[in-house]
């Protein structure tokens, strides 16, 4: 990696760049770029989606980031954005990967104990720090800080918690228990403990909950018994699904009318609920939660998932459904996207955001979605484009293009027009953005570019690259005060700029970043804070 460093920095000097930087470098579509040298802001602007089961190139660069920090001058910084990530960028995978790191890092492994209650936020994601730890360490003995939050984890959540999760892949609840077996203060209660290890029931009124789910195990109707088990014993859709599948239609009836479904769960079925042709007094109840504000909001939906959930509605066969009742949740979906705007502030001024339609994009946002990165890109245009004073919305490839919308589109709506606005071909011209801004004479407050930052460089010397134009346009009269945010989406550790006066990094799916760009700008709070500060501060967990 150094040779290759050293050979990509020489060739990026050579390419016209603003300056003999020591951080310039190359990205992976051989355009000018610059590396991040402080590793805590590069891990923010690296965090996605970290595959335990195949370590890609950049899934790896990240780990290296990660031990980078907690070797570094500021170790706690691994935690505090591990916490971040997982409470309010609502990422899943990436936080319990860098929790077990940090279990294993001398000047961490201290504090996961302490932090361990913050990230690990469900049962399922007990099991999912053993199977981390496993890939990377193999079956050793767990840290005593890792050993100890996972039991109280184990502990907190109790019979009904773990029984939600229970399923006979591994880990199962008897690897976990014997995984982190402590002599003394076990996890659970004894009779809990003993049907994991053993599969008995020595108790039933000290442990209703598997004792329904052993006896709901047995029926084969799903009668009222079987609906009285199934809400004593909480279990979750998937498993009713799978045990009563000839019973849809009476399946979901029981789910919607009893709620039982969270909204994630209704949001990714609703195919299968108009699929099923449940009552239509229900498919009324579905569509008033899903477009609620308070349940959009408690809900914490990453914004491209409204996006996955309408396409699967207008993938439907209409032989397949009710199309009225398929009308009518589509638009729940649609006015569920607007709500995920409430918590924004208004941008003031004039924004420029630049959503980066090029081929690279076209990369899934996580191993099993249907989604884009440059679908989710796209969506936070939609977002942006509602909250803002003054929005421009340029969606960019090989060429820039303004994206035609009103105020009464949605945030799916105007991301759907940003996909379909002609673009050329799909190089990663990100110059080309701030020639539309000279061209239309703008001078934005602040320009947010969405994209994974490989931009080219182009002209036959390479001359004209997003660095050069950068420098360019922040030398005119009246724009050394813009800002340029970049939001990097499928991040790789580089920027397209070199580190200056207002030029901010972050990452991430969630409109919270929106809140984040705010705070470093200095308008919703009295000091302005840098992205890295701004995590210190909220998300440091004091002993």
């Amino acid at each position: 990696m150094g040779t290759f460093q050293r050979v990509a920095r020489g060739k990026a000097r050579t390419a016209n760049l603003p300056s003999e930087s020591a951080n310039a470098t190359v990205n992976r579509a051989g355009g000018v770029a610059f590396e991040v040298k402080d590793p805590s802001l590069k891990l923010v602007t690296m965090t996605g989606v970290v595959s335990c089961k195949e370590l890609d190139e950049v899934a790896r660069e990240v780990i290296a980031t990660a031990l980078d920090v907690a070797g570094g001058k500021n170790p706690q910084d691994l935690l505090a954005i591990a916490n971040w990530l997982r409470n309010e960028m609502n990422i899943r995978l990436t936080p319990q990967v860098l929790l077990v790191l940090a279990s294993r890092m001398g000047a961490t492994k201290s504090l996961v104990r302490l932090y361990a209650p913050h990230i690990v936020k469900r049962p399922d994601e007990v099991k999912t720090c053993l199977l981390t730890h496993r890939f990377f360490f193999g079956m050793k003995s767990l840290s005593n800080g890792l050993n100890m939050g996972l039991g109280d984890a184990v502990s907190r959540f109790g019979e009904r918690g773990l029984m939600k999760y229970d399923s006979p892949d591994f880990p199962t609840w008897k690897d976990v228990l014997c995984w982190i077996r402590r002599e003394k203060d076990w996890p659970l209660k004894s009779e809990v403990a003993k049907y994991f290890i053993s599969g008995q029931v020595v108790d039933e009124s000290k442990t209703p909950v598997i004792a329904a789910r052993k006896a709901l195990a047995k029926k084969t109707v799903f009668d009222a018994e079987a609906k009285r088990l199934a809400k004593t014993s909480m279990v979750n859709w998937e498993v009713l699904l799978s045990q009563f599948k000839d019973e849809k239609k009476a399946l979901w009836e029981f789910l919607i009318s009893e709620e039982l479904l969270g909204y994630m769960s209704l949001l990714r079925n609703l195919r299968n609920i108009l699929g099923a042709r449940v009552d239509a007094k229900l498919i009324e109840q579905v569509s008033a939660k899903i477009s609620s504000k308070d349940e959009v909001l408690k809900s914490k939906q990453l914004p491209f998932r409204f996006l996955s959930a309408l396409r699967s509605l207008q993938d439907m066969d209409t032989q397949a459904c009710d199309v009225s009742e398929l009308n009518e949740l589509s638009a729940a979906v649609e006015l569920a996207s607007n709500e995920a705007c409430a918590n924004i502030p208004r941008l003031p001024g004039v924004t420029a955001i630049f959503a980066d339609n090029s081929g690279s994009m076209d990369s899934p946002v996580s191993e099993k979605s249907t989604v884009s990165c440059k679908d989710a890109a796209n969506v936070l245009c939609g977002i942006v484009a509602k909250v803002a004073e003054k929005p421009y919305v340029v969606a960019f490839g090989t060429n820039a293009a303004a994206v035609k919308f009103t105020k009464n589109d949605t945030v799916l709506g105007i991301a759907e027009k940003a996909r379909n606005t002609d673009i050329g071909e799909y190089s990663t011209n990100g110059h080309r953005c701030v020639e539309w801004l000279e061209r239309n004479g703008l001078t934005p407050d602040r320009c947010i570019f969405l994209s994974d930052m490989q931009m080219w460089n182009d002209g036959s010397c390479g001359e004209a690259n997003f660095a050069n134009a950068w420098k360019k346009f922040k030398s005119r009269k009246g724009a050394k005060d813009a800002w340029l945010h970049s939001i990097h989406l499928n991040g790789y550790g580089d920027n397209v700029v070199d580190d200056g006066d207002r030029v901010n990094q972050v990452a991430g799916f969630s409109e919270k970043v929106f809140t984040m760009l705010l705070q470093t700008e200095g308008t919703v709070t009295a000091q302005a804070l840098p992205t890295v500060e701004q995590i210190r501060g909220k998300w440091t967990v004091k002993a």
